[in-house]
């Protein structure tokens, strides 16, 4: 057999066995860390009240327990930023009144979010990036809004309820 051939064999013998060592403990380290944040969310538990923003939060406290990749943040995957402005202290917090704004009840779960109707990114928290092509009021642009989840034959059907109630 030729010299390069015992070469190659004995390099990738070595390499071999550096690259599973290299891959067991980061393995190692990264259950360690999920062990860690799991048992480490009471926080996020707590987090989980009856109110506005809620369902976010619940949805995002489920995810976690069957998720590989530990969550980061309150406003980490599968969770919504909205409620942390929209609390009624910095901004206005969302008209839950069911007669005087029944959309809100009727899409609480649209989604898993404030996004479902209303866009814009809800993962952040700098207003002028969350906001972004964000629609303030899904009445005006209900084709954009609803037709994700809702048949265009049916928007305005579907919707004629919901403009009534501004007066047009």
């Amino acid at each position: 057999m030729s010299r390069f051939i015992i070469f190659l064999r004995g390099l990738i013998r070595h390499s071999g066995r550096a690259l599973l060592a290299i891959t067991l403990v980061v393995s190692g380290t990264t259950l360690l860390i999920i062990s860690q944040d799991r048992n480490d969310d009471s926080s996020l538990q707590t987090a989980t009240h009856d109110g506005w923003g809620s369902e976010a939060l619940s949805m995002a406290y489920d995810g976690i327990s069957s998720s590989i990749i530990p969550l980061a943040n309150a406003c980490g995957v599968g969770s919504s930023s909205c409620y942390k402005c929209h609390n009624g202290k910095r901004a206005a917090a969302a008209n839950m009144d069911s007669e005087k704004a029944p959309w809100h009840s009727d899409h609480a779960k649209v989604n898993k979010s404030c996004a479902g109707c209303h866009k814009g990114n809800p993962r952040l928290m700098r207003e002028s990036m969350a906001h972004n092509k964000m629609i303030s009021d899904p009445r005006d642009k209900i084709q954009q809004a609803c037709s994700t989840c809702h048949k265009s034959d049916d928007l305005e059907t579907l919707s004629k309820s919901y403009i009534s109630l501004r007066g047009e």
